[in-house]
């Protein structure tokens, strides 16, 4: 029988596109990785070694992977699922979203090789897994209007949460 895991967090770059709404970074993976050519979104394993919290690891492979400073941080409502086989586990992954400037160009790590800003449509047009377009279609819905994001995103904010750890 599957056990239920939560392994893996998912980060949603995006800035103010100019025709309103959002455009979002995709990141290609290089020809060595697993999932070769690949076009994703920031995502990673939650260190629970160190005893790292979903939140936690959003925000440090958000910084890892694109080096971009971060205006205001998200939190889409549901988890993306998946089955993973070679588990046999069905995987949780916490969502996130990071509003960055306009001008924003990330750094990239090793781990990617070129990114693009897209819009919704390109975005989840160009991605090979459901829950993730399901999430770009929920995250441009909610974010019509990135001053005022809507339904399905909750802000909050990193330094009040680790403050709060530390008491």
């Amino acid at each position: 029988m599957p056990r239920l895991r939560t392994r893996f967090v998912a980060v949603y770059h995006v800035r103010p596109a100019p025709s309103g709404g959002v455009e979002f970074l995709l990141l290609q993976r290089p020809e060595t990785h697993r999932f070769a050519g690949a076009w994703q979104t920031v995502g990673g394993h939650i260190e629970e070694r160190r005893g790292e919290t979903a939140w936690q690891a959003a925000v440090r492979e958000a910084h890892e992977e694109t080096g971009l400073p971060v205006q205001r941080w998200f939190r889409i409502d549901r988890p993306e699922t998946f089955y993973n086989p070679e588990s046999d586990s069905i995987e949780f992954v916490p969502s996130f979203v990071a509003l960055v400037d306009r001008d924003a160009a990330p750094t990239l790590s090793d781990e990617h090789c070129a990114w693009r800003w897209a819009s919704p449509s390109e975005a989840a047009a160009g991605v090979n897994w459901l829950n993730v377009r399901d999430s770009i279609l929920l995250v441009a819905e909610a974010f019509r209007d990135p001053a005022h994001p809507g339904l399905g995103v909750w802000e909050f904010s990193p330094a009040e949460l680790e403050a709060r750890l530390h008491r």
